[in-house]
């Protein structure tokens, strides 16, 4: 499938090379420039990379039936990305002359995606280095690694790829065609709204901006990109709360009233903080179940109540008439209790009714949805104790919901789902009933800043960039905003300590739940005085555009290793024959949909260059800029590389501590030297940030204790509290950044013997459920969820008919 793909696009670019090279105005030399530069990045980068990674992705599968990691993500997408770059070159050949031709228009549209795959080609690169991280074929890299400084180099460059190329003219390619305007409208709306947002003008007069300005960032994608780009870096998680928000004011508000089916109970409910009795599981004592009380003291819980058919015990004091003759329908076997996502920062039970409404109609069970607070001005613990304290709440007047409460099932998306698994590991540390089943799309299991592959995936995403994301975690966990602000000083940030302070209250709950008492727990840790490490503002990495990785000299030879040997090359024979005009003989391409797993024929050469290598003496001195190599470039994997069938790659000076990682010629193509005989003599360097906008948050996180609380993130949480979980359902997005997590705890829990299922999902983004009505592939992503909540109510009643059946069959004693 690659060996096609790249095998035309080659074809694709020197042919046109030789076309654009000749011309004299400037739209040809961009053609020439884009080509030339497309070239070198399939020969001297993809290819290479993509064959030495290919054969060890199954070592970070969840199973040979669920073939999906971070390593297959990025894959993927550049999988895609040459596929769209294909479908354009293609155009270019074969309209070039003609009269009607848009030039400038598609050498926009080349240099975008060149750039793109460019950017592509570093997160590659980076996530092959990132092997030597992740131990087992775990797809986190290893803590007590990750301290080496060179890891820590590694996620540091990675946070200081430039993302404008992403959210440009490019944005969204990744994901199927219903997704792509949506996405691009989301992009409009985000920078629109970020200049009146910036301003600190009113709400309406922020509504009323956003939509003046939206015009111009709908004409100038590269000025949208820009300001999104210094939007996500620089403004703080109130930018997130407030965008986010605007699915909740005005029409957004009554929009799923209008285009969602329609339910006869939705209910908001206020669950005042009071504590109340419920029967333990395994005793006949009772627990005390208290109100929620870190940060603001006791307060009330607010839910909401759905469903499409008014049942019995429900209460119905704002909702709508019903008509008359209703007769309520007996209670529902049935109760889903749900938790929305956001981030832990914004929306609520309100905007996700969205698919809300289709999911009470389409169970036909009564779901009660939890309203948690949120951060930052509510961090860990609160939430969890607020999502604890409804579901405890709901198992003891489930009667009052419509449901006999036979079977209860947890659901949530993003950080939802991470709030419902804690929920139900609270649950059974209280020794109170636990859920039948948890159902969980997209959800962050690790809350904590750790590399990983698909967090990669967050330089590209429309809906969670990294500023974005990085922010919200650390909302979570109550670090203050100031201290990712890289416009403080670093002595500022030094001489200061992270404070987050609590109202004491009363605490009854049973010592079993030793997690939230201890030390490093919620409650008592955030009565904690925990120092920083140094905060260095200087990252240490230098922003030049000098090749880093293929230090190539401007003459046209190349430094070589041939068998061990360092040679030069200093001629390259190359056929430039000019292909037809038609597209007759191109080989066709697999589609992405197929991408299962990369074959890659490495035993042929292609007949489109050659190369004569010669011995020359080597140089004696390189450029200044070769100098200029990081830690990171100099160190190298502590496994040898794959003999290729030419072992032919570009020397680099060699660490005195590690040896360098390199990255070799595709021997399916070995015409080394080749982009510079086409006209492009710098090599590859990636596009990094000129200003670097937020503190890196690596070490901050890592100086917290209380982001490894296995109630923050229950990745971490011990084999014990793991073993009590129910069934549970997770649901992945192949192109989601926070895929590792899915991937990776169902791999824990697998080896505990725990029930698990991983469901994935092809070319949906993350936040998939709330494009429902406007995607069709995000409907049928959301019936999945669907299909995995009934397959819980369905199993469980159905264990509980055999259990009575057995029970009324056994004979007597």
């Amino acid at each position: 499938m690659f060996t096609a793909l790249f095998k035309d696009l080659r074809s694709f670019a020197v042919s046109n090379i030789a076309y654009f090279q000749n011309g004299k105005g400037n739209t040809q030399a961009r053609f020439h420039a884009a080509f030339c530069l497309l070239h070198e990045h399939i020969d001297r980068g993809i290819q290479p990379t993509v064959e030495l990674i290919a054969p060890r992705l199954d070592e970070y599968d969840l199973s040979p039936d669920v073939q999906a990691n971070g390593f297959r993500s990025i894959i993927k997408i550049i999988h895609k990305c040459c596929l769209h770059i294909l479908q354009l070159v293609r155009h270019i050949h074969v309209n070039r002359e003609s009269m009607f031709f848009r030039s400038s228009h598609y050498s926009s549209e080349l240099e975008a995606y060149v750039e793109t795959l460019g950017q592509l080609r570093a997160c590659l690169e980076h996530a092959y280095k990132l092997m030597d991280f992740c131990k087992d074929g775990s797809l986190f890299a290893d803590e007590e690694m990750i301290d080496d400084a060179i890891a820590e180099e590694l996620t540091q460059q990675v946070e200081k790829l430039s993302q404008e190329c992403f959210y440009g003219r490019t944005m969204g390619f990744q994901f199927c065609s219903s997704m792509q305007k949506p996405l691009s409208t989301v992009g409009v709306t985000m920078a629109s709204f970020s200049e009146n947002y910036l301003d600190n003008k009113s709400h309406f007069m922020q509504f009323a901006g956003t939509v003046l300005s939206s015009g111009k960032y709908l004409l100038n994608p590269e000025l949208r990109a820009r300001q999104i780009c210094a939007v996500t870096r620089m403004a703080d998680v109130r930018f997130c709360k407030a965008f986010w928000s605007i699915t909740e004011s005005g029409i957004m508000q009554q929009l799923p009233t209008f285009v969602c089916p329609s339910v006869q109970v939705n209910e908001v409910m206020a669950l005042q903080p009071e504590s109340f009795e419920i029967e333990a599981v395994e005793s006949k004592e009772t627990v005390t179940i208290t109100p929620p009380c870190a940060h603001t003291g006791h307060g009330p819980v607010n839910v909401r109540l759905l469903s499409s058919e008014y049942r019995v015990g429900q209460p119905r004091k704002s909702s709508k008439p019903l008509p008359k003759k209703t007769v309520p329908l007996p209670l529902s076997p049935c109760l889903l209790v749900h938790c929305h996502g956001g981030g832990f920062v914004a929306q609520s039970s309100k905007s996700h009714e969205v698919y809300l409404r289709q999911w009470a109609k389409d169970l036909n069970a009564p779901i009660l949805s939890i309203d948690y607070s949120l951060s930052p001005e509510h961090p860990f613990p609160r939430a969890l104790e607020e999502c604890f304290y409804a579901y405890a709440w709901a198992v003891k007047n489930c009667r009052s919901l419509g449901s006999t409460g036979e079977v209860i099932c947890l659901a949530g998306d993003s950080a939802g789902g991470n709030l419902m698994i804690s929920t139900a590991m609270r649950a059974a540390s209280f020794g109170i009933r636990v859920p039948d089943g948890i159902v969980a799309a997209y959800t962050p299991v690790l809350v904590h800043y750790t590399p990983s592959p698909s967090r990669m995936l967050s330089l590209m995403d429309p809906l969670l960039p990294v500023g974005i994301l990085v922010r919200c975690m650390a909302a979570y966990a109550g670090i203050p905003n100031d201290f990712l602000d890289q416009r403080r000083s670093s002595r500022d940030i030094e001489e200061e300590f992270v404070v987050i302070e609590t109202v004491d209250c009363e605490e009854d709950s049973p010592s079993s739940d030793s997690y939230i008492q201890d030390d490093s727990s919620s409650v008592d840790i955030l009565n904690r005085v925990t120092s920083l490490e140094s905060l260095d503002s200087d990252l240490g990495f230098p922003v030049s555009k000098t090749n880093q990785i293929l230090n190539v000299d401007d003459n046209d030879s190349a430094v070589l290793v041939v068998g061990g040997n360092q040679v030069q090359s200093d001629s390259v024979a190359v056929e430039t024959g000019t292909l037809g005009q038609s597209d007759a003989g191109v080989s066709e391409v697999a589609s992405p949909d197929e991408f299962n797993s990369v074959c890659l024929d490495t035993s042929g050469g292609s007949s489109l260059a050659a190369s004569t290598l010669g011995d020359l003496p080597l140089a004696e001195e390189a450029d200044e800029s070769g100098k200029q190599i990081s830690q990171l470039e100099l160190a190298n994997s502590r496994r040898s590389l794959p003999p290729p069938r030419q072992s032919l790659h570009l020397s680099l000076p060699s660490s005195p501590t590690k040896p360098k990682k390199t990255f070799p010629i595709s021997p399916s193509m070995p015409a080394i030297g080749i982009s510079d005989r086409l006209g492009y003599k710098k090599g590859f360097s990636p596009v990094y940030e000129a200003r670097h906008h937020i503190e890196s948050p690596v070490r901050i996180f890592r100086s917290l204790p209380i982001v490894k609380n296995p109630y923050m993130s229950p990745m971490v949480a011990p084999d014990e509290m793991l073993a009590s979980l129910p069934p549970l359902y997770l649901v992945g997005c192949h192109l989601d950044p926070l895929l590792d997590d899915s991937v990776m705890f169902a791999r824990k829990l697998r080896s505990l013997g725990r029930t698990v299922d991983l469901h994935m999902i092809e070319d949906l983004p993350h936040g998939f459920l709330n494009f429902s009505l406007v995607s069709a592939e995000a409907k049928l992503g959301s019936d999945v969820l669907v299909d995995k909540i009934r397959k819980v109510f369905h199993s469980s009643l159905k264990e509980e008919q055999n259990d009575t059946e057995s029970v009324n069959t056994s004979p007597p004693h």
